[in-house]
């Protein structure tokens, strides 16, 4: 516990990356030097940690061998490209979902498996989920242990930064051209996010189906180790800056009593549960800026016995992505390193 890290951190310099740093310095973690590593030109030369500047250094010149973790908290293009180099002289942290379909890349959510972050040593690659999969899988982990779940049905409300600053900045920059009566010249979504709900995240398959969606079954199979779970999810955006809202349907094996439910989660380690089955999170209030995963409007389903409903919601910046890289770095920092 009194070695200091070195640690890189790979992303949208003003985005994730400053809020990681908000959760490092928060959590007091062990930080020799960090690093903050510009992917492109950008804007911002330098960031604030614990009253000090850091710079920010170009990616494509960075030596590696200067850092013993690497957080890579951008997309699948950066994934692919720096990735590979970069796990040949430290260990990699990554949220891109690049490393879906790899079985030597453990898939890590603090709470759920903790303890496959041993495995690191088989790739020096840990993946952690979207945060879409980790505030579902939080919200049921303890009814599937207790309970068991055979089907999870899921509408995902996504705020705009699910694609990072630029949604932010496209759903600002519409909002006011189109309450100044002026039109939309270009579209970061399919369609316009202001005043809209956007059915699509990413890139359709031939079946019709996003990575996103494809990602969440996947991930939250193997997170709760169960192959054989059914899972269907539709992955919608709406106008919000941050914050990530779930209608989500459970069917257990078999019916179960709701107290029985409402326990499963008092037992879970990050929920907060309403305290009333009309009851559920205010985002603005409750929600974004904080690590907690909120579940609400806990109720039976009245067409299948085994069913159960609820509203799950959680800061996808804040929680989804920041607050989970640092408890994985924790654990492989002050456990394994």
């Amino acid at each position: 516990m009194n070695k200091e890290y070195n640690i890189a951190l790979i992303g949208e310099i003003d985005g994730c990356i400053e809020t990681t740093l908000e959760v490092l310095l928060k959590r007091d973690f062990a930080i020799n030097n960090i690093f903050p590593l510009s992917i492109g030109e950008s804007e911002t030369t330098s960031l604030m940690y614990s009253g000090k500047p850091v710079d920010v250094l170009e990616i494509d010149s960075f030596d590696w061998q200067q850092v013993d973790i690497a957080l890579f908290l951008a997309d699948r293009d950066v994934a692919q490209q720096w990735i590979p180099i970069a796990k040949e002289h430290c260990v990699v942290i990554d949220i891109s979902g690049y490393y879906l379909e790899d079985a030597t890349v453990p898939l890590v959510q603090m709470g759920i498996n903790d303890d496959n972050i041993a495995r690191y040593t088989e790739s020096n690659i840990i993946a952690i989920p979207s945060p879409e999969t980790a505030q579902l899988t939080l919200a049921i982990k303890q009814i599937h242990q207790e309970v068991g779940i055979k089907r999870v049905t899921v509408a995902g409300y996504q705020s705009v930064s699910c694609i990072g600053k630029v949604g932010v900045s496209a759903l600002a920059s519409e909002t006011a051209l189109l309450l100044n009566a002026k039109g939309i010249e270009q579209k970061r979504f399919k369609q316009q996010i202001a005043f809209n709900i956007v059915p699509q995240i990413d890139e359709f398959n031939e079946d019709g189906i996003t990575f996103s969606e494809l990602r969440l079954a996947a991930e939250t199979r193997r997170l709760l180790n169960d192959p054989e779970m059914v899972i269907s999810t539709t992955q919608v955006v709406v106008p919000m800056f941050y914050g990530c809202s779930q209608a989500v349907h459970i069917v257990t094996h078999y019916p179960v009593e709701l107290e029985e439910v409402a326990n499963a989660l008092h037992h879970s380690d990050n929920i907060v549960l309403a305290e009333s089955v009309g009851d559920y999170a205010n985002m603005i209030d409750d929600v974004v800026g904080n690590v907690e995963v909120h579940v609400g409007r806990l109720r039976k389903d009245t067409c299948d016995a085994a069913g159960i409903n609820m509203w799950v919601c959680a800061d996808n910046i804040h929680y989804g992505i920041a607050t989970n890289a640092v408890l994985v770095m924790e654990k492989l920092a002050y456990t394994y390193l």
